[in-house]
């Protein structure tokens, strides 16, 4: 996340996809490793479960990039839930607080949730597991449904992440329908200009 070469390389790859550095504001760029099995699942490792990247940030013209570092397969990936797009679902966005989960962390508090998460049955008969290939790079709302499938296979995921925001869409109010969020705040602050890192 802090190499500066790394970050370079990434915002170069954004700005080939037609992201204007001076327009658009990313959070961390973070390296996602997904061990097989269920020895390892740490806060850093786990397999995240069916989420929307807006219940939290509640910035509903949030944009995810995913990239795998190396191949993936159906069973090592990431899976979106189509159906969820305008289909809601409960969840504990209410509930979580982006400023509590700092102040936990603060502490060494491990056991405040990570991030909000799916409560209720989810729709799986549209889910789309991701294979894409390295090199190629996946773009999608932050408010679609998706979560990691369970890595069964004998090798560990690497694949690589970040969340953008363009000002001119939230200005705009252009976004993606908000059909269960409840965030009690907009963390703005986690995103920063990609040309000169000024907060939005």
């Amino acid at each position: 996340e802090k190499d500066a070469d790394v970050r370079a390389c990434y915002a170069a790859v954004l700005s080939a996809a037609g992201v204007d550095p001076g327009r658009v504001f990313w959070d961390r760029l973070r390296l996602r490793v997904q061990p097989p099995g269920e020895s390892h699942m740490s806060r850093r490792v786990m397999n995240l479960t069916p989420h929307r990247d807006t219940w939290g940030s509640n910035v509903l013209s949030q944009i995810n990039w995913w990239a795998p570092i190396y191949p993936v397969t159906a069973d090592r990936t990431l899976v979106v839930f189509r159906a969820h797009w305008s289909k809601p679902v409960a969840n504990t966005s209410a509930e979580w607080d982006y400023h509590e989960l700092l102040a936990r962390r603060r502490v060494g508090d491990d056991s405040y949730p990570l991030l909000p998460l799916a409560s209720g049955p989810i729709d799986r008969a549209d889910a789309w597991a991701c294979v894409i290939e390295p090199g190629d790079l996946l773009c999608f709302s932050g408010a679609h449904l998706h979560a990691s499938v369970p890595n069964t296979t004998p090798l560990t995921r690497f694949s690589t992440e970040v969340r953008t925001v363009c000002v001119d869409d939230l200005r705009a109010g252009r976004a993606a329908p908000d059909v269960d969020g409840a965030a009690p705040r907009q963390p703005l602050d986690w995103f920063k200009r990609i040309a000169d890192g000024a907060p939005l």
